[in-house]
């Protein structure tokens, strides 16, 4: 034991700038550590398809940055006022993909893309689709007197309504501008129905 109190006693200053240097190195580490956080979005409840997003349903958590999915959402402004492509979970982050924006519509394999909100007569038939489901629009004289046209092909499905029973009956549609103008055309003096491709 006296050996050890020498020791001590001889090299005290020593091993006090040992456990200074350790103490700055934790120090950096903890600070590093906070650091290589990122904020990113998440929704504050269960959500429908097609919900369009407010500050009420959208909020920031600290996630360590590996964990971040690519394409999170880091502020709250980019997900509000953007529909929910799909249904969502409590606490899912908000990705590029999980929303639909008029304005950024890639990633649905169109050229061109545009747009375009279709109501459909019978709501039945959105049963089995979801976001990416591809579908051939096809419009149906209400008076039958001309026989049901095909008007697009193929185009994607990009929201679908809210689960909410208020009749609310709009897909979102993506389309080159060319069919998108088509569609918009023939939803005012037919109805339209969808069949999936």
């Amino acid at each position: 034991m006296d050996r050890l109190d020498r020791f001590v006693f001889t090299h005290r200053r020593l091993l006090a700038a040992v456990c200074a240097g350790l103490a700055v190195l934790l120090t950096i580490g903890a600070l590093d550590d906070g650091s290589r956080t990122r904020r990113v979005v998440v929704v504050t409840g269960d959500l429908d398809a097609g919900t369009v997003l407010t500050a009420d349903h959208v909020t920031t958590h600290a996630l360590p940055v590996e964990a971040a999915p690519a394409g999170a959402l880091t502020s709250t402004s980019d997900a509000v006022g953007r529909s929910l492509a799909g249904p969502v979970r409590d606490g899912e982050i908000m990705t590029d993909r999980r929303v639909v924006d008029a304005r950024d519509l890639s990633g649905f394999g169109i050229d061109d893309p545009a747009l375009a909100t279709v109501r459909v007569t019978d709501r039945a038939v959105l049963g089995p689709l979801h976001v990416g489901s591809r579908v051939d629009v096809v419009a149906v004289d209400p008076h039958g007197e001309a026989a049901p046209s095909v008007i697009a092909r193929s185009v994607a499905v990009a929201s679908l309504p809210s689960g909410e029973d208020d009749g609310g009956d709009a897909i979102g549609l993506v389309a080159t501008a060319e069919v998108a103008v088509a569609l918009a055309a023939a939803g005012l003096g037919a109805g339209l129905t969808v069949i999936v491709s």
